[in-house]
């Protein structure tokens, strides 16, 4: 089994942390360890033959999950504004935008930990459970981040197969609880499947789970799952259950290159991971200032949550109507079997100026395709017909 690409291993790897694509560009397997028995993705990317110059001249990036609306105009107005206390640290505006977020989630600022994105979160609490080795139980295939840093640092992974729906299987975790485990990992919508656990179920098995290990809920797409059916998982933790939830403005916010994101935990849980992250010092007061007005600002997320449907809904339709199975999502990606070989399809794909991830899992290869724009899928669809044939 190949070994998977972190987000920002995969981000360096692609040019958009470097100065761009090179023909051929492959991750050293070396320099990521495999987790035993847990099916990942392929690492290494399609044989481009096209220039350096590629990911500025893609005809539509759909490889990332960012929202290609933006960010809301209120936040753009916001961070304008802001940029006249640039030279300031932000300080208040902390508690202003906590403040927010604990009348939304029934918890107290206290239960609240910023962050520059997910990811600082991801990392915390990564080092922090995998100290002194022991166990973190997921499922395969789920976002490997938290579980390759983990690992690095001394934990065992051990990933239950999920259904045959691509979700998770509570009850098959749940067997596998020892004293050995330290954490439960579960993201929801899931990352790369784009599904969801039903509330229900994920509520009762948090209820019944979190008093025995921590459980940390990554919700980094939890935004574009309609509201009325999201899990309320802040009401567990102000309920004194011991979960971890994560979420990130980086997805439907817009807020991918400005950087912002938070935890929700007990407060003796935040005051263990905190060393472990760089602080909430690292958050910009200029992109505090737009999260504000961006979190306030539900009109937008309304907005984007359409518009991200409806060109997810006309994408699965087409894929459909050629053969494709699609796992339905709830989330800003697709991710279906493919025909071809992960590296050949990549290549030409992108030679077509359609930036897309493919991934290989128990040997069957798969697309990850981004919601963009409808003209942006319809250009993906337009080129996916040209590479299948």
């Amino acid at each position: 089994m190949s070994s998977s690409l972190t987000r920002r291993d995969w981000l360096r790897a692609s040019g958009l942390l470097t100065a761009g694509l090179t023909a051929g560009l492959r991750v050293a397997k070396a320099d990521v360890q495999r987790m035993p028995g847990h099916s990942v993705f392929v690492n290494e990317f399609a044989p481009l033959t096209s220039p350096p110059d590629t990911m500025p001249k893609l005809r539509a990036r759909l490889l990332a999950n960012e929202n290609p609306l933006g960010i809301a105009p209120s936040a753009k107005e916001a961070l304008i504004k802001a940029s006249e206390i640039g030279n300031r640290y932000a300080w208040m505006e902390f508690a202003q935008l906590k403040n927010l977020i604990a009348a939304d989630e029934g918890v107290t600022a206290r239960h609240i930990m910023m962050s520059p994105g997910s990811s600082d979160i991801l990392m915390a609490a990564a080092s922090h459970f995998a100290k002194g080795g022991g166990t973190i139980l997921t499922s395969a295939m789920t976002y490997d981040d938290l579980l390759e840093r983990a690992q690095r640092m001394g934990a065992k992974i051990v990933s239950i197969p999920m259904t045959k729906e691509y979700q998770y299987d509570l009850n098959a975790i749940k067997s596998k609880l020892t004293p050995e485990v330290k954490m439960v990992y579960l993201v929801n919508p899931n990352n790369p499947t784009g599904t969801v656990v039903p509330t229900a179920d994920l509520e009762a098995f948090c209820k019944e789970v979190s008093p025995k290990v921590p459980v940390f809920v990554d919700e980094a797409y939890i935004d574009f799952y309609e509201p009325a059916a999201r899990p309320k998982l802040g009401k567990l933790v102000a309920e004194g259950q011991n979960l971890i939830l994560a979420r990130t403005f980086s997805k439907i916010h817009g807020f991918a290159g400005l950087r912002l994101g938070y935890a929700i935990a007990q407060p003796e849980m935040l005051k263990l991971l905190k060393p472990y992250t760089n602080g909430e010092f690292a958050v910009s007061i200029t992109t505090l200032m737009a999260g504000i007005a961006s979190y306030q600002d539900k009109a937008w997320q309304d907005h984007c949550r359409a518009e991200n449907a409806k060109a997810r809904d006309f994408t699965t339709k087409a894929l459909t109507a050629l053969g494709y199975e699609v796992i339905p999502s709830a989330a800003n990606f697709i991710l279906f079997p493919i025909r071809m070989k992960p590296k050949t399809f990549e290549g030409q794909m992108f030679a077509n100026g359609i930036g897309i991830q493919t991934r290989d899992f128990s040997g069957q290869p798969y697309c990850r395709v981004s919601v963009g724009t409808m003209d942006e899928m319809a250009m993906f669809m337009d080129s996916f017909k040209k590479v299948v044939g």
